[in-house]
Order: structure tokens, then sequence, then C-alpha cells
């Protein structure tokens, strides 16, 4: 028996069933993992993001975006959808602008400082708060 085929056999023996010789293999796949990683997460929480809302165009983070975790935000950047931002960079969504300030407004601070006595602002925010579905922004507005 080969030298290399009784350390394959010895490195199953060890209850982890790995041979020895994939060792360095998977040790470099985890530190290429941990290395994307925090690659992602650094993403996640410096860089800026643009949105094209309409036309309007907004910068914020991905933690705010998707702050709050069944959002149509955390579901649009969770990684299951291929996403291709626009030629400028940033990400179009077909609503109306007007009012999305508001929206990232409440995504940021978590508050909802709106102008009393606008019926029709508190409308068209709920409007916008179940298309993005922010549930604690349609609670502050019912």
């Amino acid at each position: 028996m080969s030298l290399e085929m009784e350390f394959i056999i010895q490195g199953m023996n060890n209850n982890n069933n790995t041979p020895v010789s994939q060792e360095p293999n998977i040790v470099h796949q985890k530190k290429a993992f941990e290395n994307n990683l925090h690659k992602v997460q650094a993403f996640h929480s410096s860089e800026p993001i643009q949105l094209n809302i309409g036309g309007k165009k907004f910068s914020t983070t991905l933690d705010t975006l998707t702050k709050y975790k069944d959002s149509f935000f955390s579901v649009m950047f969770e990684g299951n959808f291929a996403l291709k931002p626009c030629k400028d960079g940033s990400f179009f969504i077909d609503r109306d602008g007007t009012y999305f300030h508001y929206i990232l407004n409440y995504l940021r601070t978590g508050e909802l400082i709106i102008p009393k006595n606008k019926p029709y602002l508190t409308r068209m925010l709920l409007l916008e708060a179940d298309f993005y579905q922010i549930e604690g922004l349609m609670e502050n507005l019912v």
C-alpha cells in the first residue's frame, strides 16, 4: 500500500470521514469563503446603493433597505434574484418617488414624521408602505 493511501485511510478513520489529502483544499475553500463573506458584509454596511424610484434618485445602504426582514427590499436583495443595476448603477423601481423620502427616513430612524392634517399624504404613504411591505410603517399609518 502506498504512503499516500495510508494517509487517506488514516484520515478517514479519524471519525470525520474526510480524507487527509482533501483537508488542505477544504481549508483553502473555507478561507476563500470567509474572505468573500467579509467583502459582502463590508458592502452591506458601508457601500452606498443608488435607487431610482420613478425617476427620483436616492442613496442609502443595504443595511437600511433590508432592516425589515420580510420587506420588499429584503426580498429584492437577499440574493435569490439576478439583479442588474441600470447603466448608471442605480436600481430602478417603478413607483412614484414623490413619497419615497418618507419611506426611506422611516427605514433609517424607525419613526414616521409627516405633516398633520394631510389625509391624502397618509393614504399615499399607506399604499407605498403596502407595496414595500413595511409592516411597522403600515401600523403607524392606520
